[in-house]
Parts: C-alpha cells; structure tokens; sequence
C-alpha cells in the first residue's frame, strides 16, 4: 500500500466527535437543571433573533440532515521533514475585526484535500477528505496567499493550528458576517453583511472543562432529527476543541454551538466545552455560511 493510499484509508477510518465537548445522553445530564442558575435573565426567554437577510447563499433545507450529532472528521498524514528552506511558521487568525469585515472561505473541490505545513512543502501534512467534517462541504476559513497557496486555519488540534492549500485544490467565495462568544456576559451575538441578526443568553464550559477561547469558524451545520434533546434542534459544529478533555475513545473532542431542550441552564456553566443556546438563536446561527469565523472571548 502507497503512502498515499495509507493516508486515506486513515482518513476515512478515524473520525472526531464532537460529542465529548458537549455533553452526551448520559444519567448526569438529568442533573443539569438542578445547576444554580445565576443571574436572572431580564426577559422571560433569553433570545433575540431577527429573520435571515435574502443574502444568504445556502438554504436551511439543504443543509438539513437527520444524522447522529458528530461534528468533525479528519486524520492526519505521516509529517515528513523537508529539505527546502521554509518560511517562518504562519500566522494566526485575525483578532476581533469589525462584524462587517469581509472574509474568504475555501470550499474543496477535490475528495481529498491536501493540506502543507508550509507554502514551500512538498509532503501532504494533513489529510481532510471531502464532504467533511461530516455530510457537508469541506471549508476552510481563508488567512492570505501565497503565490499559489492558500494560508487556511486548520480544524486540528492545538487550536490556532495553521497550514496552507492549494489554490486549484478549492474555490473561494467571500461573505460577510461573524459571531462573537462573551464569556464573561454567557452571551452570543451574531452579525450578517454588517447587521445584528441573532443575540442570546448561552450556557458554557464547567470549571474542569471550560470553553477554549480563541477564533474558530463554522465548518458543519446538521439539523437534529429529534429536538428534544440536550443539543436541541441544531448543531454547529467549530474549528476548535477542548484544551482540557483527552482523546474520547480515540476521537478528539470538538466543541459546537447547538441548542437545548433545557433553557433554564443558560447563563451558568453546565457544558463540557460546547456552547448551548435558545433552539430560535441556535435556528438562525445556522442560516450562516459554512466558515463564518466565531470569536470566543473572555
């Protein structure tokens, strides 16, 4: 078997869930209501949610599956050390722009794209196959260029990880929105071609697994089959994962926004990393396109 060959059957055989950051259908989740619930919201349901502007570019239904919520699915490649004088390491996502800054999103047009260490390497570093993470396109939040590279941000472990791609591998398309995380305020606030169209109260991290903080970017969109359900209607699935959870039966725990079937938990710290929300907000987040960054802050 070619190297090559190898990495792709790793690629397809070893997925990553999401399932680890969030939560599971276990007996402890039955205890979440009885969590201290903090601060009383000042509304009766902590949701704001304005409807979908007619620019967005994929619709609800098509996006819609009926699969079980795993968010991320990819493996790596063998690294191999180059001989060619490489750059120095590239640079991390864009901290905190503007809610109309404009951002270029890379969608695969090949089964199985190859990611590089550097714009100078010649060994795949990382293999991302296509559809990916789960049944949708394959996307990667764009940072620059270089000749005929693409500087992307990386849906791998440690979070802020950074590679590049070819040009001829993807297509490109440029939106403008974004969605920030405030910590400290369990708040989400989300921004679509520079208006406010979806804010509410969230539920965060617990103390021994704290949402990560950091810019993500949506790479999966599933709507759930049953909504009844600790991750609600929609999950959204991140870039990032846990800093503190291990491997989860040899799958790396990727964190999400989703919502809930139990609203009284927003604004405390109940999750495993995930950020829970109102199912109407979580509704909206998912008219978003696929690589909208999401900066999570404190």
């Amino acid at each position: 078997m070619t190297d090559r060959l190898r990495m792709l059957a790793v690629a397809l055989l070893v997925p990553v869930a999401v399932l680890g950051a969030c939560g599971s259908e276990e007996p402890w989740a039955e205890r979440v209501g009885m969590v201290s619930l903090g601060p009383v919201p000042t509304v009766t349901i902590p949701v704001v949610t304005i409807p979908a502007s007619t620019t967005t570019t994929t619709t609800t239904a098509a996006r819609a599956t009926t699969a079980p919520p795993t968010i991320t699915t990819l493996a790596p490649a063998v690294p191999t050390t180059s001989t060619t004088t490489e750059p120095p390491p590239p640079t991390s996502m864009p901290a905190d722009p503007t809610p109309d800054v404009p951002f270029t999103v890379a969608t695969a047009t090949v089964e199985l794209l190859e990611t590089f260490h550097t714009s100078v390497s010649t060994e795949p570093w990382w293999m991302l196959p296509n559809p990916g993470p789960f049944s949708g396109a394959r996307v990667l939040y764009v940072i620059g260029e270089v000749g005929e590279m693409l500087e992307v941000a990386l849906p791998v472990r440690p979070n802020g990880t950074t590679g590049f791609v070819r040009s001829s591998d993807v297509s490109t398309s440029v939106h403008r929105a974004r969605i920030v995380v405030d910590l400290g305020d369990h708040r989400i606030t989300a921004w679509e071609n520079g208006i406010l169209v979806a804010e509410g109260s969230v539920a965060l991290g617990a103390d021994g697994t704290p949402t990560p903080l950091g810019e993500f970017y949506i790479n999966e969109i599933q709507e759930q089959e049953d909504p009844d359900t600790i991750f609600g209607s929609w999950i959204i699935g991140l870039s990032g994962f846990s800093e503190t959870l291990p491997l989860i039966d040899g799958m790396d725990p990727s964190i999400a926004l989703h919502g809930t079937n139990d609203t009284s938990v927003l604004g405390t710290d109940v999750s495993e990393g995930c950020i829970r929300m109102h199912d109407d907000v979580a509704a909206r987040l998912a008219l978003l396109p696929p690589g909208t960054p999401v900066e999570i802050r404190s």
